[in-house]
């Protein structure tokens, strides 16, 4: 399994400029080889602050997204108008700030019955994306990491870790709450998976995954079958990774 790459920098805007980067050249490379540039997005709050550099005028002009497919990579099981909700925040970061709209918004349905949301996303997935041994293709997926493990909506000890399906509703006991996410599997039928962690509170189980590969953890599995898992990751969330 290739070592994943790590991208540290002292201050957050410049990792956030990198990412940025980092991106903006996946995607014209994804234009190129395809036609399109398929992104899953993160939820959070250093995510937000990269949609909101995403949609400078500066970033806005580097980015192809007229050939961009936007998708999420999780979700909250609440209204897209909830201050909860994912899609919300991309929304008021990003795309109600894009001067050129991106070519495809695929967003979870959560006003809809759950088993309704499912089948609209699985059919959305189907419809538009490549496939890679049978699971939905994406050239990068944007992820998170949560304190204990987590990525996506994907929990320690969850029995979705396991699924095969595309795509999961699932009850996370500990926050207790439903969340829609893309099964493993998808996740590591992508080009390539991006971490973005930034903070001291992060940096014992940044440590910890980077530290000790074939971990259990959730994040530990994200493992692209022909790519590589990038981490950005500032100082503060950085000082317990082996160099």
């Amino acid at each position: 399994m290739p070592e994943p790459v790590l991208h540290e920098h002292e201050k957050i805007p410049a990792l956030l400029h990198e990412l940025a980067h980092w991106l903006t050249q996946e995607a014209h490379n994804a234009v190129r080889h395809h036609g399109h540039f398929f992104l899953a997005l993160s939820g959070g709050s250093t995510p937000r602050q990269l949609y909101h550099l995403l949609a400078s005028p500066e970033w806005q002009k580097k980015m192809p997204w007229d050939r961009t497919a936007l998708f999420w990579g999780d979700e909250r099981d609440v209204p897209p108008t909830h201050p909860e909700s994912n899609y919300r925040m991309v929304k008021e970061s990003l795309l109600d700030q894009l001067r050129t709209p991106p070519w495809l918004i695929s967003r979870w349905y959560t006003e809809s019955p759950w088993p309704m949301a499912l089948a609209d996303q699985e059919q959305q997935l189907q419809q538009w994306l490549p496939k890679a041994l049978g699971y939905p293709q994406f050239d990068v997926v944007l992820l998170g990491l949560g304190p204990e493990g987590h990525t996506a909506s994907l929990f320690p000890d969850s029995p979705v870790l396991r699924s095969p399906r595309w795509i999961e509703h699932v009850f996370v006991p500990s926050h207790g709450v439903w969340r829609y996410t893309l099964g493993l599997e998808t996740i590591n039928a992508a080009h390539h998976c991006a971490f973005l962690v930034t903070g001291k509170a992060k940096a014992d189980i940044v440590g910890e995954i980077l530290r000790h590969s074939g971990g259990t953890l959730p994040a530990s599995l994200v493992q692209p079958a022909d790519g590589l898992v990038h981490w950005f990751l500032d100082q503060a969330s950085a000082i317990k990774v082996s160099r």
